[in-house]
C-alpha cells in the first residue's frame, strides 16, 4: 500500500508498482469550474479512478471539493484530523516565558500560528487589533509562523500603531510553551482550512479558539461549545468575539474544559491513527 498526501507523482508511482493507492486531501477551496463540469471534470475522475483506490478526506469541507470534481462519494471517507497532545508548560515556565516577552503578568493574550500567507487571514487580526486599541483595551496578540506577508504584515502594526499589542514569534519549534501562555487561540482563515493541526493541539490542552466560519472549521469547532465563530473575512465580527472573550473568563473557562474534553472524545492521535486502520482494512480487503 502507498498513502499520499496530495502527490499524484506518488500516486502514479505507487500503481506502477502495484500498490493498492490512499491519498488524503487536506484542502479546501472554491473549485474552478473548468474542474466542476465538462470534459475537465470527467478527466480528472477518470485520473483519481486510475491512480488511486480510495480517498481521505480530512473534513466535510474537503470532501465537498472533491465530489464537486466528480469523484464518488462511495471512494471517499471523511475524517477530521487528530494529533497527540501537547503537555502544557509548568505555571512558572510560563510566568518566565510572559516575562521573556514583555507581557504583563494578567494581560489577556490571543495568538495565530498560521503560515503568513494572505489566506490565513492575519490581517483581520491586526483589523480587530486597532478596534480594540482605540477602544483602550490592554491586551497581546501573539503572531506565529513564517511567509510572504510578514513585510506588509510588519508595516500594518506601524501604521496602526500596535507595536505595543502585536508580537511577531516567527516559527516556534516549542508550539506547547506558546499556546501554554494564550488565554485564546485564533484562526482567520478564508482560504484552505480543513481540520487545523494547531487547533486541535491547542484543544488537547484546555484552549478555547475563536475561529472564521470558512471551510472545516465549523466542524472543528462548536460555536458557543469549544470556542466561537466569526463570519469570514468580518474583521468587526471577529472584534467582537475576541472583546467577548476579554470580557468573560468564565466563558473561556468552560469552552476551555469543552475543548479538552471534545478533544478527547473526537480528536486523539488514538482516534485518528484508528480511523485511517479502518480505511487500510477497509482497502485492502
Amino acid at each position: 500500500m502507498v498513502h499520499t498526501h496530495g502527490s499524484l507523482s506518488g500516486r502514479i508511482a505507487g500503481k506502477q508498482c502495484g500498490a493498492k493507492v490512499i491519498y488524503t486531501r487536506h484542502c479546501a477551496f472554491p473549485v474552478p469550474g473548468y474542474l466542476r463540469r465538462g470534459p475537465g471534470r470527467w478527466l480528472y475522475s477518470v485520473l483519481d479512478r486510475r491512480y488511486a483506490d480510495h480517498v481521505i478526506a480530512v473534513s466535510p469541507a474537503a470532501e465537498e471539493n472533491l465530489l464537486d470534481m466528480g469523484i464518488s462519494k462511495s471512494r471517499i471517507t471523511v475524517m477530521m484530523n487528530g494529533a497527540a497532545p501537547l503537555q502544557r508548560s509548568s505555571p512558572e515556565r510560563q510566568r518566565v516565558l510572559r516575562r521573556e516577552l514583555g507581557i504583563p503578568e494578567n494581560v489577556f493574550t490571543a495568538g495565530i500560528l498560521a503560515r503568513l500567507e494572505a489566506y490565513k487571514g492575519q490581517e483581520l487580526l491586526l483589523e480587530a487589533a486597532r478596534a480594540l486599541r482605540q477602544e483602550g483595551r490592554e491586551f497581546r496578540f501573539l503572531i506565529c509562523g513564517e511567509g510572504s506577508r510578514e513585510a506588509l504584515l510588519r508595516q500594518r502594526i506601524r501604521e496602526w500603531e500596535l507595536e505595543d499589542r502585536v508580537l511577531f514569534l516567527g516559527f516556534v519549534e516549542k508550539v506547547e510553551e506558546i499556546l501554554s501562555i494564550l488565554d485564546l487561540q485564533v484562526n482567520c482563515s478564508y482560504g484552505t482550512e480543513t481540520s487545523s493541526l494547531s487547533i486541535i493541539e491547542g484543544m488537547s490542552i484546555g484552549l478555547p479558539a475563536v475561529v472564521s466560519d470558512y471551510g472545516g472549521n465549523p466542524w472543528l469547532i462548536g460555536d458557543g461549545v469549544t470556542g466561537l465563530l466569526f463570519k469570514s473575512r468580518d474583521s468587526a465580527d471577529l472584534a467582537a468575539k475576541l472583546r467577548r472573550m476579554m470580557d468573560e473568563p468564565v466563558l473561556r473557562g468552560t469552552l476551555g474544559q469543552n475543548a479538552y474534553e471534545a478533544y478527547t472524545a473526537r480528536f486523539s492521535g488514538e482516534i485518528f491513527a484508528g480511523n485511517i486502520e479502518g480505511v487500510y482494512d477497509t482497502v485492502m480487503k
